[in-house]
């Protein structure tokens, strides 16, 4: 599967919470900046944005576990379980990070996954979470 470029592909990553969907997106983009990198052949760029997706990553997940929690969102074991299967494999990679295949794998393998994740867990929860009163449309605000 061919990794969509920044401007291409978005919408896959919206799923109709905005706060989420700009998680997304920024996760979106460290893979993105990640892809770049390994195919420049910058191993410390690599490794040090390798560190940032796992960062964003797990803050991204706590967000989303917190809100099913929050508002007993039935499917909660399920979701969290594939959240540890993904953070388990990024620790992995992030191990091995100075290898630029690897860099490059990765990319690709996240962003496959993320795009599977969204369409198989992340959308099953929307209707749910506005049922419970969260407001699709808030989001922090920018500078």
């Amino acid at each position: 599967m061919s990794t969509p470029s920044n401007s291409q592909g978005r919408e896959n990553f919206e799923i109709g919470i905005a706060e989420i969907d700009l998680q997304h997106r920024q996760i979106n983009d460290l893979l993105q900046r990640l892809k770049h990198s390994a195919d420049k052949q910058y191993a410390y760029a690599a490794s040090t944005i390798l560190g940032e997706l796992v960062m964003q990553t797990r803050i991204h997940f706590a967000v989303e576990e917190s809100l099913m929690r929050l508002l007993s969102f039935p499917d909660t074991d399920a979701h969290v379980a594939e959240h540890r299967h993904l953070m388990e494999k990024l620790e992995k990679f992030k191990q091995r990070a100075q290898d630029f295949d690897v860099a490059d794998g990765l990319s690709d393998f996240i962003q496959t996954w993320l795009l599977g994740h969204l369409d198989n867990y992340d959308r099953k929860f929307v209707a749910h979470f506005i049922s419970r009163g969260i407001d699709p449309l808030a989001a922090p605000k920018s500078d």
